[in-house]
């Protein structure tokens, strides 16, 4: 065995079962909130205001869905 294959090594490398550890960086200064509070409170707004408007077409096009699905299903076996 060469040197670098010795298996008793702490730098041993199987590149099967490499694992990267990532560590974490400490911000240079503190956390600075890059928005106002009234910004915040208009993107809370504006996010629940399309969260309502996606339930909705959600709903609406499950109900579009059975109702095809049924008229379809009527449809078939009535023939």
């Amino acid at each position: 065995m060469t040197e670098e294959n010795t298996p008793n090594e702490e730098s041993h490398t199987d590149e099967g079962s490499a694992t990267a550890v990532a560590e974490p960086e400490t911000p240079a200064e503190p956390f600075d909130d890059h928005f106002r509070p009234a910004d915040i409170d208009a993107f809370t707004a504006d996010d629940t205001e399309a969260g309502s408007a996606i339930g909705k077409m959600l709903a609406w096009f499950f109900l579009y869905t059975v109702i095809v699905m049924s008229i379809s299903a009527w449809w078939t076996f009535s023939q």
